[in-house]
């Protein structure tokens, strides 16, 4: 059974610490997935998704706080009660399969919910656009569910249940310079398939063998079924590129 906990310290969730973050050889890894939901305004498409990132001019705090803003997070109906007061979206129900490079396979029932929010006075950053850029009133929720005991290798993240109405759209990683000092999401090498609902990383890459993956359900409507049956592409937080 999943526990829940509740956290608001969101800089020390994303991560920002001064301590470096190196597993051992043979430690487990952990896999955290933060689920966003993109509405048609003003989100129909990665093209769309893609012009968000850029108003941040190559700033990946802002870009993250940016498209967290446009697609809130989105949590199971059963913990929506546990959610933060930051702007998200309703609950709803969807589900994922993780399986590590031994065949370890767990969905969200083996998650552990996270509950947390982002406010502007934690990232010193605009994310509202208001010219404030450390309102401590202004908060996103970053509620995600964690996948412990994974080995650090090879890892499979696969979308089995999106929302009813919509599909998989897009993935980010969260910047560097939230995370833990000496970890780097990027050196998983996560690479997603939004075909297959699917993303693919590598924990040994990371040295604290956890990566934070930001998945973005864009609605499945006419405006978006005309995109390409197939979009795969490489997450990087190195200005948030996406390579087709």
């Amino acid at each position: 059974m999943r526990r829940s906990i509740a956290l608001v310290a969101a800089t020390g969730l994303l991560l920002v610490s001064a301590i470096p973050a190196f597993a051992d050889t043979g430690d487990k890894g952990k896999v955290m997935i933060m689920k966003h939901a993109c509405t048609e305004e003003p989100v129909k498409n990665q093209a769309d998704f893609d012009a968000i990132v850029a108003k941040a001019a190559g700033d990946e705090i802002t870009a993250l706080a940016l498209t967290v803003l446009a697609c809130p997070t989105i949590v199971l109906t059963d913990d929506g009660a546990a959610q933060t007061d930051g702007v998200k979206n309703a609950p709803v129900d969807f589900d994922f399969t993780v399986t590590d490079s031994g065949g370890f396979k767990q969905t969200l029932a083996d998650a552990e919910f996270v509950s947390a929010k982002l406010c502007e006075s934690d990232i010193k950053r605009d994310a509202n656009g208001d010219g404030n850029a450390e309102d401590p009133n202004v908060c996103l929720d970053i509620s995600h569910y964690m996948f412990k005991d994974l080995a650090a290798g090879e890892v499979t993240v696969v979308e089995t249940s999106p929302p009813n109405g919509w599909k998989f759209g897009t993935l980010l990683l969260t910047p560097k310079a939230l995370q833990a000092s000496g970890s780097d999401d990027a050196l998983t090498g996560a690479d997603f398939d939004a075909a297959s609902s699917t993303v693919t990383l590598d924990l040994a890459g990371d040295p604290d063998n956890d990566a934070m993956l930001h998945i973005y359900n864009f609605e499945k409507s006419p405006a978006t079924d005309t995109l390409p049956a197939a979009r795969q592409a490489t997450a990087r937080t190195g200005g948030l590129r996406f390579a087709s």
